[in-house]
């Protein structure tokens, strides 16, 4: 079976990302087994009403995205890995590994960002193997989460007719990393999940702050890693003719 990885990225230096409402040391609301269902009728016509919030599991072992119609977990320890993507809309399960939560060049030396070690079979994810994943140290590491309401990216400002005049809303989640290693150890780097209000759409971008004196060269930034399956298998004819992945 074969995966395959969709990446894209972003690139900000030198960023100082200022927190407005931080919530790491407050306690998160537990996401319930009731809460977790199928959407039973289209979105588009009867809007879901759930608000995007940060859950913890039951366990408290980790951290969901969650606004009734997509659903993204993250272990956090040893490190931050997401490990269940579901798409609520049709029900479907779209990881099927862990990956890095992004991967960075700088100076020419490349550098994980988050992950976890230890899955063999590569086709499918059970949740028992996770307890016992471990982290590489030369990757960057947690050091922490924020939480934060979503700020629009543009200020938009209505002059005509319009069905819905509101800027949209929702919650961010940030995970911030730093490393170890000497050449990488005054640089942080942020891990931004923006899940929207009444809509299943995520936007995840990340910014690069580097706080030491030295001047770096970023080289390469692959904001997103994800292990999905294919549609199906290209038996007959090209990859060209498979069907492409539908529930992303």
């Amino acid at each position: 079976m074969k995966l395959f990885s969709i990446t894209c990225c972003i690139i900000f230096l030198n960023f100082i990302a200022v927190s407005l409402l931080a919530q790491q040391n407050r306690p998160l609301p537990i996401l319930s087994p009731t809460q977790q269902r199928k959407v039973p009728t289209d979105w588009l016509v009867k809007p879901v009403m759930e608000k995007a919030v940060v859950y913890n599991s039951a366990d408290r072992k980790d951290i969901i995205l969650y606004n009734g119609l997509v659903k993204r977990s993250f272990r956090i320890s040893p490190n931050v890995a997401c490990i269940d993507y579901s798409n609520l809309s049709n029900g479907q399960q779209l990881l099927r590994a862990v990956k890095p939560e992004a991967s960075v060049t700088i100076n020419g030396k490349f550098y994980n960002i988050g992950g976890l070690k230890g899955q063999k079979e590569n086709a499918y994810l059970l949740q028992q193997w996770v307890d016992q994943f471990t982290t590489d140290e030369k990757d960057f590491q947690l050091l922490r989460y924020e939480i934060n309401p979503i700020v629009p990216f543009v200020n938009w400002k209505p002059s005509n007719w319009a069905t819905n005049k509101k800027q949209p809303t929702g919650t961010m989640l940030s995970f911030i990393f730093q490393s170890t290693l000497p050449a990488v150890k005054d640089i942080t780097v942020k891990v931004n999940y923006e899940l929207y209000d009444g809509l299943p759409l995520i936007v995840k971008w990340l910014s690069i702050e580097n706080k030491g004196n030295a001047t770096i060269q970023v080289n390469r930034v692959v904001n997103e890693m994800l292990a999905l399956v294919e549609e199906e298998s290209a038996v007959v004819g090209s990859p060209e003719e498979m069907k492409k992945q539908h529930g992303i």
